[in-house]
C-alpha cells in the first residue's frame, strides 16, 4: 500500500484527506433552499435532477451539447474536471417543512441568530450572514471556470425543468500555489496527520442515518489584512505561533529591545517543501512551556494530540480557500473560505466556543497580555457561515433515503 494512500470509506467526493490528492484550486460553495410547500417527493425528485446534471457534467456531458437533429453528435467536454458534494442544513430537518421524518444531528444548529454564535468570532459589519439553507452543493475542481460551469449548470437544470428549489448563495474560493493564506503564513501545516483522518472524519451514528458520512462547517471569514499588516513581522509571529518565512513553530521567546522576540524551533525544515516524514515531526507545534508561545493561534487551535477516536481531542480535518471579493478605495476586500470535516459538530462548536482554546481570542494571542507582549487583534469577522450533514455515498444521490423517511 502506497504511504501516501489514505482510506476515505464511503464519503463523497471532495474531502481531500490524501497528501496524494491536495484540495484542487478552485472552489465554489451554493446554498439552495426548497420552495415553501413542496412536498418531499418532489423535492427529491428536484435534487436528483440536480446530482444527474452534474454527474454527467463530471462525465463530459453537457445538457446545452447534446445533438437534437438528425445526423449530429453530442460534443462532449474534457470529464472529471470537479468534484461535488451535497449536504443538508438543520432547515431541512424542520418538522413544519415536512420533508423528512429522519432525526436532526444535536449540533446541527442555525448560526445566524440574533447573537453572535461564537463569543469571538462576530459577524461583519453590513455583513449578509448568508450560507445556511436546506442544502449545501461544494464544488471544487481544477479552476474557477469548472466549478462555476458546474454552478451555472445547476441553475440551468433548475430553471429549464422548472424544479422547486432557489439557489440562495454562492461563495466562490481559490487555493493559493504557494501554500499561504492573506497574512502571508503557511496555511495548514498543522492540520491532522494523514493516518487519523478517516477516524476524525467519518460519523459512527447517531443519528443512525448519517454512519459513514460526515459533517461539514463552512465559515467565510473576513481578514482585515491592513490592520494585519500593522503589525511587525515579530508580533504577527508571536500572534500565529510560527516562523513567517519557514513555517517552523515557536520555541520560545528572549527580550529584546523592550519587546519580546519570537525564537523558532532548530532544525525544523521549512515548509510545505521538506519530505513528509520531516513535516510530521514538527506537525503539531510542540509544547514550550512559554505563555506568550502556548496562548499563540496554532497552540491554541491544537490543544489536544490525542487519537481523533478520543471524544475529547476535538480533532477536525480543514481545507481553507481564500477568497478576493473586491478592491476598492479603502482596500481590499478578502478572506478565508474555512471548511472542515469532523464526525461530530460538537468538536468545532468547542474548538471556538472554549475559551481556552478559541473562545477567548480572535485570533491567537493573550487577552491579559504583559509588558512587551503582543496586543491581540481582532483579525477575522464572519461574513457568512452554515453547518452541513453530508450523508455516505448513497443511490440515486446521497441523502435520498432521507426524504419522507
Amino acid at each position: 500500500m502506497s504511504p501516501t494512500f489514505v482510506d476515505t470509506g464511503e464519503l463523497q467526493d471532495g474531502i481531500y484527506l490524501s497528501p496524494a490528492i491536495p484540495p484542487p484550486n478552485g472552489f465554489l460553495m451554493l446554498t439552495i433552499q426548497i420552495e415553501d410547500g413542496t412536498d418531499a417527493a418532489a423535492a427529491r425528485t428536484g435534487v436528483e435532477r440536480i446530482w444527474g446534471v452534474l454527474t454527467d457534467l463530471h462525465a463530459g456531458m453537457v445538457r446545452d451539447l447534446r445533438a437534437t437533429k438528425e445526423g449530429e453528435e453530442d460534443q462532449p467536454i474534457r470529464p472529471g474536471t470537479f468534484d461535488f458534494l451535497l449536504g443538508y442544513g438543520a432547515s431541512f430537518f424542520d418538522p413544519a417543512k415536512s420533508l423528512t421524518e429522519a432525526e436532526r444531528p444535536a449540533q446541527l444548529t442555525p448560526l445566524a441568530r440574533p447573537r453572535e454564535p461564537f463569543a469571538n468570532l462576530p459577524w461583519a459589519a453590513g455583513g449578509h450572514r448568508g450560507g445556511e439553507s436546506d442544502l449545501c452543493l461544494q464544488l471544487t475542481g481544477r479552476d474557477s471556470q469548472a466549478t462555476s460551469r458546474a454552478a451555472v449548470e445547476v441553475w440551468k437544470v433548475i430553471v429549464d425543468d422548472e424544479l422547486p428549489l432557489v439557489i440562495t448563495g454562492s461563495f466562490e474560493g481559490f487555493a493559493r500555489d504557494d501554500g499561504r493564506s492573506w497574512i502571508g503564513f503557511h496555511d495548514g501545516v498543522s492540520n491532522i496527520r494523514p493516518s487519523q483522518r478517516l477516524a476524525a472524519v467519518e460519523c459512527q451514528g447517531d443519528p443512525g442515518w448519517n454512519r459513514g458520512g460526515t459533517y461539514l462547517a463552512f465559515l467565510r471569514c473576513a481578514v482585515d489584512l491592513g490592520r494585519w499588516r500593522s503589525l511587525s513581522r515579530s508580533a504577527q509571529e508571536l500572534v500565529v505561533g510560527r516562523d513567517k518565512l519557514t513555517g517552523c513553530a515557536l520555541e520560545g521567546t528572549a527580550e529584546a529591545d523592550g519587546e519580546l522576540a519570537p525564537r523558532a524551533y532548530a532544525g525544523c525544515p521549512a515548509a510545505p517543501d521538506a519530505p513528509p516524514q520531516d513535516r510530521d515531526k514538527f506537525r503539531d507545534p510542540p509544547e514550550t512551556g512559554d505563555p506568550v508561545v502556548e496562548a499563540s493561534h496554532i497552540h491554541r487551535a491544537n490543544q489536544n494530540r490525542v487519537e481523533p477516536t478520543s471524544h475529547a481531542g476535538h480533532r477536525i480535518f480543514r481545507q481553507g480557500y481564500e477568497y478576493l471579493a473586491e478592491i476598492g478605495p479603502g482596500g481590499p476586500d478578502l478572506g478565508l473560505n474555512f471548511v472542515s470535516f469532523q464526525r461530530d459538530l460538537e468538536h468545532l462548536w468547542q474548538i471556538l466556543g472554549l475559551p481556552s482554546w478559541l473562545g477567548g481570542v480572535n485570533f491567537g494571542g493573550r487577552p491579559d497580555r504583559g509588558p512587551g507582549e503582543p496586543e491581540p487583534i481582532e483579525l477575522l469577522s464572519l461574513e457568512a457561515a452554515g453547518f452541513y450533514a453530508v450523508p455516505p455515498r448513497e443511490q440515486p444521490f446521497p441523502g435520498a433515503g432521507l426524504f419522507g423517511s
